[in-house]
């Protein structure tokens, strides 16, 4: 007797004869069901709030290839999107400017404080020569001032 002859294909398993009729049955009325039902309705009753507030955003986060969607996004296009004129209107031109320019006259006013001390320095080792006497090199501060410091 041939195991297979009385079995039959049911959702690519073999099963008994007994079996595939009711499954036959089971799949034509889901088949019938969902064809009759309207999704448009059903979506209607859904509060989708409240189906957002049990969603756990960061476990959903955490399943997501950020290289896959990163490498998905088009930059040319987002970059198009931008409009120059309406972002240069919102930022503050003259701010930038003068925290940069205030930024840079610092620096430059450093330079220039520790050049005239080493030219002040040159001056100060010349003049020793030119008198004979040795440079001890620039004054400190006066005794008053050295007890606070080391207070």
């Amino acid at each position: 007797m041939d195991p297979f002859g009385r079995r039959r294909s049911v959702g690519g398993r073999l099963v008994p004869r007994v079996e595939a009729l009711p499954q036959a049955v089971a799949e034509r009325a889901v088949e019938l069901a969902v064809s009759a039902l309207d999704l448009n309705a059903l979506l209607d009753q859904v509060d989708l709030n409240a189906l957002l507030d049990r969603i756990d955003l960061n476990r959903v986060l955490a399943r997501v290839d950020v290289e896959a969607v990163v490498d998905r996004v088009d930059v040319n296009a987002v970059v198009e999107r931008i409009d120059i004129d309406e972002l240069a209107e919102q930022t503050d031109l003259g701010a930038v400017i003068a925290a940069s320019s205030s930024g840079v006259a610092s620096d430059l006013l450093d330079v220039v404080r520790s050049q005239t001390v080493g030219l002040d320095e040159f001056i100060a080792r010349w003049i020793g020569r030119l008198r004979r006497r040795p440079y001890t090199g620039p004054p400190g501060p006066t005794d008053g001032l050295q007890a606070k410091a080391a207070s």
